[in-house]
Parts: C-alpha cells; structure tokens; sequence
C-alpha cells in the first residue's frame, strides 16, 4: 500500500470518527476539535474551554488551576485551530496556563501532557515576562523540551516505560502527535514523530482483531477480560482499520485530537497489525519498574514474549520485580485472546497481592494508610477476586503457545490463592487434571491447574460508558486455586493442526507431565504436543529441550522485519516488502539517560 493511499483510508476513517462525534455535541476540551473541525457551534467554544478550566485554588483571589488532563487538552486546541478558536476561548486558555496553578501529576503519561502543554504555551507567548510558575517562557519551554527529548532518548534505548497500556498508551500517542505537528523546534518534531512509529509498532505488532494481545504495564478497570479494552481502541481504528466503524468502541474523548491532526504513521504498521497468516514469535524489551522504597535492589528490564498464530494470540512476560513489596497495581503479565466479545475471548489469571506495602513502594503515601487511601479511592484494587495487577511472588516461561506459570506465595499473604478468568460461552471438558475447550474460531485451548481448584461465577455491573454494548464488567468463570503453590500451564493449538477436539484431548492428556517436583524440587517439566519440553524451575532456569532461555539476550523488538538491537544506540528498522522505516535517534551513549521519577 502507497503512503498516499494509506493517507486516504485514515483520513476516511478519521471522518466517521469526528462526523458521528460532532453529531453528539463534542463537549469536552479533548473533543471539541470535532465542532472546529466541522465548523458547528463555535458559539459553544467558549463554554466548553471555561467549563473544562474552571477549578480555581481556595480564597477570594483564587488562581485559575488544573493538572495534566486540563494542560494538554487546552493547548491541543489552541495549537491546532489558532484561526477558528474565539477570542474569549483563547483568553481563558492563556490565564490558565500564564497564571494559574498547574499541577504535574505522578505517571509518566502525566508527565508527558504537562511538560507538552508547557512547552506549546511558552512558545505561544514567547515574549510574556514570566509564565505560571514565576519563569520566563524561554525557561519553560528549556525545561519542558529537557524532559521530553529524554523521555524520548530513554524509551529508544530502554524500552517505553508505560509500555503497551490499552489505557494509557493513548495518552503518549496523542501529546506526541500535537508536538509532530506543532513544536517550533524541527528536531523534537523528528524526535516525536521517531518515537510515534515505536508507540504505533508497540501497538501493531501484538494487535489481535482489535484486541492488544500479551502482556501490559497497566490495564486497570477491571477490564482485562474484554476484547476491547482501555482507550486505544480509537487509534487502533483509525490507523489500522480493518473493522467496520462501531461508535460503542471506537470513540473516545482522548483519541479525538488525533483525528484532526496532520501527523499519519507509516502505511506499513497497518499492514504488520493485520497480518496474522502465518505464526510467528514477538519479543519486546521495555524499561524497569520504578520502586522507590521497600524494596531491596532495582527491576532488572521487562522481557515480553507474545506468540502471534492466527487464530489465537497468547503472551507473556518477565516483569523483573525485585521481590516482596512490588506489585504495580495494574500490570497485567500475561493472557491469552482470540477472536470474540467481550468476556468471551480472553483468559488471564493472577495472584491479587493485596499488601499495603505494594502501594507504599512506588507511591508517596505511608503503608499505615495508604491501603486504605487507595481503596477509598479504587476499591477494587483491594478486591480478593481481581485479576490485575503484579504480584512479586508469579514467575513463567513460554514457548510458543504453552506457558507454565507457578506462585510460590507465603502462608500468611492477605490471598493465599490464585484467580483465573474463564469464558463461560466454552464447553470446557475436565479430564485427568486438564481443562481442555474449543474456541469456535480455530484453536484449541488446554489448562492444567497445579494444586485443587473450585469453579464460580464472577459477576460484575459494567459502567455506564459501556452500559449499551457491555452490561456486564465481568461476567465468566472465576477457576480459583486456593493454593499458596498454585500454578498453571496452558497451551493453545490450531485447531487445523489436529484431526479433531477429541484428538486434541486425547493427546492433551497422555503426553509428558511432571510436576511431582512442585513446590518440593522447585520445577515443573510439561512437554508440548509439537513435542517441546519446557522446563521451569522457580527462582532459577528456564529450559526448552535442556537450553537454558536468555532473557538478557532479547533485542528491543523482535518479530519477521524487524532488527532493532539493545544495545544503546537507538537504531531500529521496520520492513515489509519494499517498505521501510528506519529509525535513528541519535542517541549520545557518554551522556546518561534521564532518570525515571514517575510511579512504577
């Protein structure tokens, strides 16, 4: 596919997008750009800008004030319509972020939205004496560009931080698109479009019929068991295609200014996203969790490994936790997807540690009342059936499609037990310890819980966001495995690789099992049907057919087309066919990266 051509598709996609939006009414700082787009309502604006900026500090002479998600929208809009946005929009917009209080946030993604929308306002009023905070613009605008063009430099050498997150992703994605299209400076336009086609890689590389397949830093919400999850979706849309326009899915707010931008990734990434016809390995590098206290040494590098197969998608990964007290609260380390609904093509399973000191290690907070904070707060980021988040005690290995996963969980931990999602549409079959389905879209999956387990329902009202489409946030089979040694290995075939789901169970069942060595010998040894044995040993090596897994060995991409080594440099090359991206940040190795001060 042509660039030009490739254009012309998103740029129809875009469309649908902003004609089905503006027809709702665009009432947000991040949706307006429809209204402007479509040139409706202008009269709207203004309201729109100063109900998005109304908070003000306490007192009779409060300032304007607001944090990230009012920083960046508000500038988004300023940059990108500077001769349709009305006067009194554009004086609100300028109070703020002159002379107001603007708060930076505490994850990476904040961090991202304020320095963006700092450095778009000093270079909008370049010639201001001070700005917010009591410096010149120039001074701003230093210090804002300092932190992103490290950011950038880091991710190209270690891996994105906040990596692959159906959440969050979008909130990297679209500031760097407003600083593709908007920055004065033409080498951070560079630097930002480079790492946009490393964001758009991330995404088509382990895209799966619109779900983001593997493992993420943070898919929160409770939604880990949709097809559909977080807010990417609206991106995968609009840059990959491939599905018909469904407004219950495709729309959302933090999405919207992309779909005005000028900024269009390479045609190829669109053409890798859906290309699932022949199995393939995909292994990413991506940068340490960050633990501030309660921890005894640093994360070694996340090491993702996602096994691409047409009709199913399975992966995993090596979080590199530093042991007890890390848990990062909305990791997802592993699951497996096909082609469904919601609730009904996705298994996951996790050990929902529970200690306050989880929170305590990476967030400011006291481990005496931080539990409860958070809880207040996000309840559900207490609740013994969660099936999110990290815990410091799950070690695995994989090997194409079969994952051995083991817990080694102390007696007195608040879960002494391991939660596992199953979709209740699968007639799942129970036969000698293995729980064995057929998904209907041409793979065959095969669980083997390690320790005894019990069924129950899991049931959950879903949010009003999704109220339409979506009634339930979780509806399936919970598998629990009240076990302080649970474990699991799964495995998922083709179903065009045997004969039949009989057959498949069949040879399930009778090929080579061993975990009389868990947890007395700290191993299990499963053997594939495609007659690979894998070996995991808890808290030492993992083999397939006696050779040892070098996760220090793994590149920052690994997948057909792509040779893009760790070793410092920031190169990287994408290919398909004749068409090629090659990325070269120009990293300088003798000066050191940017240290990372956001939460893990």
């Amino acid at each position: 596919m042509t660039q030009d051509a490739y254009r012309a598709q998103v740029n129809a996609r875009a469309k649908q997008i902003i004609d089905y939006k503006a027809e709702q009414g665009g009432g947000g700082l991040w949706d307006a750009h429809v209204l402007l787009a479509k040139d409706q309502h202008h009269d709207h604006i203004v309201d729109i800008v100063k109900n998005g900026l109304n908070l003000r500090t306490d007192g009779p002479d409060g300032r304007p004030t607001g944090g990230p998600f009012q920083i960046f929208p508000c500038m988004a809009l300023a940059c990108r319509w500077p001769d349709k946005m009305p006067d009194d929009a554009m004086t609100i917009i300028k109070e703020f972020m002159t002379e107001g209080v603007l708060e930076r946030g505490n994850t990476e993604n904040h961090w991202l939205m304020y320095y963006v929308g700092n450095l778009l306002a000093a270079e909008m009023w370049p010639d201001l004496a001070r700005t917010w905070n009591g410096l010149p613009p120039e001074a701003m605008r230093a210090e804002a560009m300092r932190w992103i063009l490290g950011m950038i430099n880091r991710t190209a050498v270690n891996g994105h931080h906040e990596y692959d997150s159906p959440q969050y992703h979008i909130e990297h994605m679209v500031p760097m698109i407003a600083l593709a299209d908007h920055a004065q400076d033409p080498h951070l336009r560079k630097q930002a479009e480079r790492v946009l086609s490393l964001y758009v890689a991330d995404m088509a590389l382990e895209y799966f019929h619109g779900a983001w397949a593997g493992g993420h830093s943070r898919e929160g919400y409770r939604e880990n068991t949709w097809r559909y999850s977080g807010a990417i979706p609206i991106l995968q849309f609009l840059f990959f295609g491939g599905e018909e326009f469904n407004s219950q899915v495709h729309i959302h707010g933090f999405g919207i200014p992309a779909t005005t931008a000028r900024y269009c990734p390479p045609a190829l990434f669109a053409e890798m996203a859906w290309d699932r016809s022949t199995p393939h390995v995909v292994k990413k590098t991506k940068a340490p969790r960050t633990f501030y206290r309660c921890v005894e040494r640093e994360a070694r590098p996340v090491r993702k490994y996602t096994y691409m197969s047409p009709s199913f998608a399975l992966g995993t990964t090596q979080t590199g936790l530093p042991g007890p007290m890390s848990g990062p609260i909305d990791l997802i380390s592993w699951d497996l997807t096909w082609k469904g609904e919601n609730q009904e093509c996705k298994i996951t399973c996790n050990h929902p540690y529970r200690s306050p000191d989880r929170f305590s290690a990476f967030l400011v907070g006291y481990p005496q009342n931080i539990g409860h904070q958070i809880g207040s707060d996000k309840p559900y980021l207490q609740w013994p059936d969660r099936l999110f988040g990290a815990s410091p005690y799950e070690q695995m290995m994989q090997h194409e499609g079969t994952v051995i996963i083991l817990y080694r969980i102390p007696e007195e931990d608040e879960a002494p037990y391991a939660n596992m999602f199953l979709p209740r549409t699968i007639a799942w079959v129970e036969r000698d310890g293995w729980i064995m389905g057929d998904t209907g879209v041409g793979a065959y999956i095969a669980l083997r819980p390690i320790g005894a387990y019990e069924w129950t329902e899991i049931r959950e009202t879903g949010s009003v966001r999704f109220l339409t489409n979506n009634p339930n946030q979780i509806d399936g089979w919970m598998l629990r495995i009240p076990d302080v040694h649970a474990g699991l290995i799964i495995e998922a075939v083709e179903a065009s690789e045997i004969e039949s789901f009989e057959m498949f169970c069949d040879r399930r069942t009778n090929a080579y099992l061993d975990i009389g060595g868990w947890p007395t010998q700290d191993r299990v040894v499963v053997d594939t049907l495609a007659g690979r044995r894998l070996e995991l040993i808890y808290d030492g090596p993992h083999r397939v057919d006696g050779e040892i897994l070098d996760y220090e060995a793994y590149p920052l991409y690994e997948a057909p087309g792509v040779d893009a080594p760790a070793d410092g440099a920031g190169k990287m090359v994408f290919r398909r066919g004749e068409q090629e991206v090659n990325l070269d940040f120009k990293v300088d190795s003798s000066k050191p990266l940017i240290p990372m001060r956001v939460i893990g």
